[in-house]
C-alpha cells in the first residue's frame, strides 16, 4: 500500500466482503482480513455507506466523469 493509500480510521471503511464495480477508478485494498474500496479519482478510501452507490451508480458518478475528462 502506497503512502497516498494510508487509511487513518479504517473502521468506517472496512468491508467484510469484497466490493465490485466496473468503475475504472475503484480499486480494492486487502488489509488485516477485510477490504477497503479506494477511489483513484478522489485519491482516498470510500466509506462503507458510499460503496453501494459506487457499485450500483458508477456510470453517473460526477467524480468519475471529471476524472475521465482530466485524463
Amino acid at each position: 500500500m502506497g503512502s497516498r493509500e494510508k487509511i487513518t480510521f479504517p473502521v468506517i471503511y472496512a468491508l467484510s466482503s469484497r466490493p465490485s464495480s466496473p468503475c475504472e477508478f475503484m480499486k480494492i485494498l486487502e488489509r488485516d482480513g477485510y477490504f477497503i474500496a479506494w477511489c483513484s479519482a478522489w485519491e482516498r478510501p470510500i466509506t462503507k455507506g458510499s460503496v453501494y452507490r459506487c457499485e450500483r451508480f458508477w456510470s453517473s458518478c460526477p467524480l468519475r466523469r471529471a476524472a475521465q475528462r482530466s485524463s
